[in-house]
């Protein structure tokens, strides 16, 4: 679409007033004045558009999927067909606001069929799916009097994953769940069904209480029959909009996807079969066949905060239940919370919980009672990073 710009406007308004003028008056040198203005626009629009014909733009991303963090290479190749010297034009892609580094390249011009390649860089920083392009080009003669806008290349779709954080093994993997290695050792060492002994917890049942090593030992020891270990984890992810705060990359909510997709891809390097809930129950648990990696960080990807009050949802039924190994990611915790926490521990299954906000001043913290029923808790994790969180939680499961 050819366009005058604001200095072709005034010299086409003038050529014209010019002309009128000397028809009014019969002056005829002023007439001539007004037709070189007008000529000239004529031919600056023509010039505009002789300089771009058949423009094409492909388009491709160098990865069109990676983490949260890192940069995004994007290759342009421009193809035109050029008559004309002199007039100027500019790519312009159109960038959603969350990636850092639209630009504006320049296009050398010429005659002939003209091709160029051009590279920009974009930075992410939050997850999401976006739209790259189309790109813009703009053409303009060198006066500056007419320019013309085409929009060409489509769009493309770059996919920003949550960002990953290097998780170390955990030290107390045997006594913490939280390491395949260790848990397909201990089963091959012990065969299929040996007898364990472990500390007593709470809701652990008195007739499985082991007497002569309590005796031993000094305290209260419980038997437990340990099968065939198949490892399995569900991580249950606080999508609650009231749990959460700040907005961005920045935000709690960030903080808390980022955690469970590191703590997902980790379990899923140790051997584990992972399944992801969030607080109103829909779940996601790939199976064989699929890429679980991918699978996991799609869906984490796609988590948007939702308008659940309560964690009941996340716990139902054929949900809860899940896993030998669960992992919660909790943003502000009540009282109400932790109850419901606490009918998903049953015997045999390991319960960890990262909570990133503490509780409100003057209120019992509900993490004490997690903790009193056997959960492995670190509180205020959102002061740490992702790493720090998850070491923390290592040495919780020491104690």
């Amino acid at each position: 679409m050819i366009r005058l710009t604001t200095r072709g406007f005034g010299l086409l308004t003038c050529g014209v007033v010019l002309l009128v003028a000397a028809s009014a008056t019969g002056v005829r040198a002023v007439a001539w004045p007004g037709g070189l203005l007008i000529g000239l626009v004529l031919a600056a629009s023509a010039l505009t558009w002789f300089s771009a014909r058949n423009p094409m733009l492909r388009r491709r991303l160098q990865p069109d999927r990676l983490a949260a963090g890192a940069p995004v290479r994007v290759l342009l190749e421009l193809q035109r067909e050029s008559i004309g010297a002199g007039a100027w034009s500019v790519v312009e892609e159109t960038v959603p606001p969350e990636l850092i580094g639209a630009p504006a390249l320049a296009v050398p011009s010429g005659w002939g069929g003209l091709r160029s390649v051009h590279h920009y860089q974009l930075d992410t920083s939050v997850r999401g799916r976006y739209p790259i392009g189309p790109g813009v080009w703009v053409t303009t003669d060198p006066l500056g009097l007419v320019s013309s806008r085409r929009r060409l290349g489509g769009t493309s779709l770059l996919t920003v994953t949550p960002a990953l954080h290097p998780l170390g093994a955990q030290r107390g993997a045997a006594g913490a769940g939280l390491s395949g290695e260790s848990s397909h050792r201990r089963s091959s060492l012990l065969g299929a069904d040996d007898t364990l002994i472990r500390g007593y917890q709470p809701r652990d049942e008195l007739r499985r209480i082991h007497w002569p090593s309590t005796a031993r030992i000094g305290s209260l020891m419980v038997r437990r029959e340990e099968h065939a270990w198949e490892p399995s984890a569900l991580i249950l992810l606080d999508n609650r909009t009231e749990a959460h705060t700040g907005v961005g990359s920045g935000s709690s909510f960030e903080w808390a996807v980022s955690a469970a997709a590191s703590i997902g891809v980790r379990l899923l390097d140790a051997g584990y079969d992972v399944a992801l809930t969030d607080a109103s129950g829909r779940t996601v648990a790939p199976v064989v066949g699929d890429s679980v990696r991918e699978v996991l960080l799609d869906h984490l990807t796609d988590m948007r905060l939702g308008n659940a009050y309560e964690l009941s949802g996340a716990l139902a039924p054929g949900i809860g239940a899940r896993g030998n190994l669960l992992i919660a990611v909790l943003g502000r915790l009540s009282q109400a919370d932790a109850v419901a926490l606490t009918s998903a521990r049953t015997d045999g299954r390991l319960c960890r919980a990262i909570v990133l906000h503490p509780a409100a001043s003057g209120d019992r913290d509900p993490a004490e009672l997690l903790m009193a029923d056997g959960w492995r808790v670190v509180r205020n994790a959102a002061q740490m990073t992702v790493a720090d969180a998850w070491a923390a939680l290592d040495e919780a499961a020491q104690r």
